[in-house]
Parts: structure tokens; C-alpha cells; sequence
């Protein structure tokens, strides 16, 4: 039944740019007799064909590198400003399986930056709306909500079977625990961070050392943040720059930020390159 299945999804591609892809309605419909989008949908990249959906992606990540993506997990930890960004691309670059992780609700301090803050959503929890977010986008990947607290009693299980973890924290102390306890998992850590017109990006290899172990016990809970609030932009540069990071890694591209952090300020136009020690 699902050679079947998966003949009728071939016979009904097109030719598109010497790729041969399956209508997104074909995939639909076929998954009404049982079988999940997403099988469906690895299904047919196995055998060289490209769900729709995917078809603009194809040339920067070819068809086994999509394959890739849609059978890799991410864990993101935080789902406001930097995490909602990051899950929006996540799910639009067809990551088969993400876990999201907030125990806040939007507030309407949330409208100015966060993707999934809107006056409709303030006051419920941020993980269960991006939740939802990802299946309006992409019903075929395994989504799961944890309205819950990133700590010593639920690190260790969210980070579990997980292939990469993204820093979207906005505190310190969090940022710290998900550092050692992805170690400890051999988990690499996308790092972002943000204050007024600056941000930064680094990518945390699980042997090397993470940027609050160079900066030591000193490092305050908080940054620049504080005093120079969050806008519209600069979470939206940096989350991008984030996932593009995870992205990266999953399809096991050589030039990642792994031995440097990326310092912006998008105020004077400078990109900076940082080696830390």
C-alpha cells in the first residue's frame, strides 16, 4: 500500500529546474490514507523526489541535505524574542522535529520584537502559541510544547535525543546550565544574545569552552539589555544568524562560528570577528 502510495506521489511530479517535485496538494491528500506527511515526505526525497514545500530550498541545501534537516531534532530554549524568529525559519527550513521550551506568557511589553507576541496571544504561554505557529507552517513536523522551566529538575530530559540545542535565553544562570548540561549530552549550543543595536553569535562545540566560562563567575545575570531595551530588529538579524548556524551544522558545513563569536552593532554597520580566550 504505501509503494502504492508513494508511485501515484512520483507519477504526479513536475519538472522544475532538472528537479522533479510533487505538488504540496498530492502530499496532502496522500496522507489522508494514514500514512504521516512527514513519512511521505522522506519517502520521496529518498528516491530523489522534493515535496513542494521544500522546492525553493533545494538549491542551497540539495535534496539529501533537506533529508537531513527533516530527520534532525532541535531543542530551543526560550520562544520569545531571538527563539520565536529562530523557530519561524526552523520549521520553514523543514527541521523534522522541534522542542520548545518557555514557561512565560506574552505580555504586551512582548508586542514590539516578538514574532508570535500579538494582541491576540498576549497572556497565553509562549511555547503552547509557537507550538501552534510551527503546525500552521508545516504540519509535517513533530512539534512539541514544554511550558515549563529550563533547570537542574528538566534540563537533562529536554535535552535528550536532541541533535542541537539554541540558546534563546534571556537570563545568565539559564544560559550556563544549558552550556554544561549540552555538554554533558554532547550537544552543540547555538548562542545568541542581544541589547539595543548589538548582538552576538557563537556556536558551542561540546569539548570547548563556553563564553561564561571565559568570562568566569563574574559575569552579571544580566547585559547591556537592561538599560538599552530590545527592538524590533535586532533579535529578528540575530536569530537568523543563529539558525543559519544550526542549519550549518546539521549539514555538516566547514565554516561554522565555532572558534569565534560574531560581535554586531547594526547602529555603526560593524560586524566584528572575535577570537576568545
Amino acid at each position: 500500500m504505501d509503494k502504492d502510495i508513494l508511485n501515484r506521489l512520483k507519477s504526479e511530479g513536475n519538472i522544475k529546474n532538472d528537479i522533479v517535485v510533487v505538488p504540496f496538494e498530492s502530499i496532502k491528500t496522500a496522507s489522508l490514507q494514514g500514512i504521516p506527511e512527514k513519512t511521505l515526505e522522506i519517502m520521496l526525497l529518498e528516491e530523489g523526489f522534493v515535496p513542494e514545500r521544500y522546492e525553493r530550498n533545494i538549491g542551497t541545501f540539495g535534496i539529501s541535505g533537506q533529508l537531513l534537516l527533516l530527520k534532525s531534532s532541535i531543542l530551543v530554549v526560550g520562544c520569545g524574542g531571538l527563539g520565536g524568529w529562530n523557530i519561524e525559519i526552523l520549521a520553514r527550513a523543514g527541521i523534522g522535529h522541534l522542542r520548545l521550551v518557555d514557561s512565560d506568557r506574552f505580555e504586551a511589553h512582548n508586542l514590539n520584537r516578538q514574532l508570535m507576541a500579538t494582541e491576540a496571544t498576549l497572556h497565553r504561554q509562549k511555547a503552547l502559541v509557537a507550538a501552534e505557529r510551527v503546525r500552521e507552517i508545516n504540519a509535517s513536523i513533530d512539534v512539541e510544547a514544554y511550558p515549563c522551566k529550563f533547570d537542574d529538575d528538566t534540563a537533562k530530559d529536554l535535552i535528550d535525543g536532541i541533535d542541537i540545542a539554541i540558546d534563546a535565553l534571556d537570563n545568565n544562570r539559564s544560559r550556563r546550565l544549558l552550556f554544561e548540561v549540552c555538554r554533558t549530552c554532547d550537544v552543540p549550543v547555538v548562542h545568541g544574545a542581544i541589547g539595543g543595536f548589538v548582538g552576538q553569535v557563537k556556536v558551542v562545540m561540546p569539548k570547548d569552552p563556553h563564553p561564561l566560562e571565559i568570562f568566569g563567575e563574574d559575569a552579571p545575570d544580566k547585559g547591556i539589555e537592561v538599560t538599552l531595551g530590545n527592538p524590533p530588529q535586532t533579535p529578528a538579524l540575530i536569530a537568523a544568524l543563529q539558525s543559519n548556524e544550526a542549519i550549518k551544522l546539521l549539514l555538516k558545513k566547514g565554516h561554522i562560528l565555532k572558534d569565534r563569536l560574531l560581535w554586531i552593532d547594526i547602529e555603526h554597520d560593524e560586524w566584528m570577528s572575535l577570537q576568545l580566550r
